[in-house]
């Protein structure tokens, strides 16, 4: 053995010992897939949904789920309360890849495309059958745009109908016009639209809404009951007007490069995993709108109920300025389909198509 040799292999080369077991570890590794393979792909996931709540228990099981369809191979991990920021936030570092999924409402699900909020309309259904049927005919239009942004919509999801709950009663749209209501910190646009219509809007983000109702920077917001109740804006926000004034829809999404990171051979079980708790927890919220006012009624929540005469004042309220929405709020292309599908139900004698049948 020549000297150089000698050199290099002599115990006291720490430096030679550790990039000889270096060189070592990468053949294994290379050459031994399963070793390879060991590693978890992590998958981390941001909602404003509160710990606790239906939502955020909802995505837990999904993170169990994951891991024992994938047998540890794909890990969940929930980032809920808004920690990582507001919907908007979400949706940056999923694209820059701090963060690779999202529980999102319509509002953040806006921040990739606008044509989600043709869904979201003010007075655009009557009931959840409706809704339903009006998604399910855009439904292929708007997963070919998220993917084709670099997302994959793993399921929709239903967060309830939109009430007005405000810190004075309020029946009208002169009522709600004289308080301050609050819009989502960058959406630059829906500012303009409540402007325009006579409101005052005042954008903060959604961890600001609470504190912002408590000092009176704003006084009322537009939610679902399970959201008011679960975020507790109730407390403040004394007043719900007993009216639906829109569906507050929404989705779970992941990146589309992390999700194709995933073994090929297991997504269609996680994705089916994801689907049925979804459909669970929609059904669950569905029908736990009027339980969530109840429980806001016994600690103080006033319900204000109107009449015909105010409810028209609201439709008309729409009717004057529900085509600003159009190439503003949701892109004119989207728009325009969901206002045929909407006239085509206001017809005297429309019947819902069948589940499954699409129209022209």
């Amino acid at each position: 053995m020549n000297s150089a040799a000698k050199v290099f292999l002599s115990p006291f080369n720490n430096g030679a010992l550790r990039f000889c077991r270096l060189i070592l570890l990468v053949i294994i590794l290379v050459s031994n897939p399963a070793w390879a393979g060991k590693k978890p792909v992590i998958v981390k996931m941001a909602t404003l949904a509160p710990e606790g709540s239906p939502w955020h228990e909802v995505l837990m099981e999904i993170a169990q789920d994951w891991r024992d369809i994938s047998n540890d191979k794909v890990r969940l991990r929930i980032y809920a309360g808004g920690v990582i920021g507001d919907e908007s936030d979400m949706v940056r570092k999923i694209r820059i890849g701090q963060i690779h999924a999202a529980a999102l409402t319509a509002e953040g699900m806006s921040y990739i495309d606008r044509g989600i909020y043709a869904l979201s309309l003010p007075l655009l259904a009557d009931n959840y059958a409706e809704l339903d049927w009006i998604r399910e005919q855009v439904e292929p239009e708007l997963l070919r745009r998220y993917e084709s942004k670099g997302f994959v919509v793993l399921a929709w999801a239903d967060v309830g109908w939109v009430y007005w709950f405000s810190r004075k009663p309020a029946k009208t749209p002169t009522d709600m016009q004289s308080q301050r209501i609050f819009t989502w910190a960058g959406d630059s646009e829906s500012p303009k639209l409540w402007k325009a219509a006579g409101f005052q809007p005042v954008s903060l983000s959604a961890v600001d809404v609470l504190p912002g109702l408590q000092t009176g920077l704003i006084d009322a917001v537009d939610s679902s009951p399970m959201t008011v109740a679960s975020f507790q804006w109730f407390g403040v926000a004394k007043y719900m007007l007993d009216l639906p004034w829109a569906a507050m829809t929404g989705a779970m999404i992941i990146s589309r490069e992390t999700w194709e990171q995933i073994p090929e051979d297991l997504r269609p079980a996680l994705l089916a995993a994801v689907q049925k708790r979804a459909l669970r927890v929609k059904d669950e919220i569905r029908y736990t709108d009027s339980d969530a006012i109840d429980v806001m009624k016994s600690h103080g929540l006033k319900v204000v109920a109107i009449g015909a005469e105010e409810r028209q004042l609201w439709a008309d309220l729409i009717e004057r300025f529900g085509h600003h929405l159009r190439g503003t709020l949701v892109d004119t292309t989207m728009f325009d389909r969901v206002m045929v599908l909407k006239g085509q139900m206001d017809r005297p004698g429309f019947v819902l198509p069948a589940v499954g049948q699409q129209v022209k």
